[in-house]
């Protein structure tokens, strides 16, 4: 899907309206619901939200696009950006007008409705981060993308001793050993 930068921006404003001005969400999460909310819809239908890029950055998945929109939805009077330093994640945000979310889809707004109450009401901006940390994260270079898929990755263990006995067992029962 090629990135649409006018959903993308309506998501932005979307979730800053729904979640902004509550104490303690601010950029971090921002960029994790962003994520999540992509990567889990990509998962149930192939397709993201608006097509936007993601990278490995420090504190997690940030997709690229995100401080210029940030910036125009600024400037547009949509929403102001409060740099809120000594209040754990510096960056907050405020809606100042409604956002227009005529072009997203039923089950887009009930995926990013999940991931804002979810991530706003469960997580710390480093509790998140760290459940954004994954296998594909951590496998990926600063600054490399992440494709959607890559929250899928894992790694494989050997099995414990008492998975391998329950295993051996089986294939006894099956007559494969």
């Amino acid at each position: 899907m090629d990135f649409d930068r006018e959903k993308f921006k309506a998501v932005v404003h979307y979730i800053i309206w729904k979640a902004g001005s509550h104490h303690k969400f601010g950029a971090t999460k921002l960029n994790k619901v962003l994520w999540f909310a992509d990567a889990r819809l990509y998962m149930l239908t192939g397709r993201p939200i608006s097509g936007a890029t993601y990278t490995r950055q420090k504190w997690g998945p940030v997709p690229k696009q995100i401080m210029p929109v940030r910036s125009e939805l600024a400037r547009e009077g949509a929403i102001s950006i409060i740099d809120s330093r000594g209040d754990g994640d510096n960056t907050k945000f405020k809606a100042l007008t409604s956002p227009d979310i005529s072009m997203l889809s039923e089950k887009e707004k009930q995926v990013l409705d999940y991931w804002i109450d979810h991530i706003d009401k469960d997580h710390t901006a480093a509790s998140i981060s760290e459940q954004s940390h994954d296998y594909g994260w951590e496998i990926a270079e600063m600054g490399e993308e992440l494709p959607l898929a890559a929250f899928m990755a894992s790694r494989i263990r050997s099995p414990n001793e008492i998975e391998s006995e329950e295993i051996r067992k089986r294939a006894k029962e099956l007559g494969l050993i």
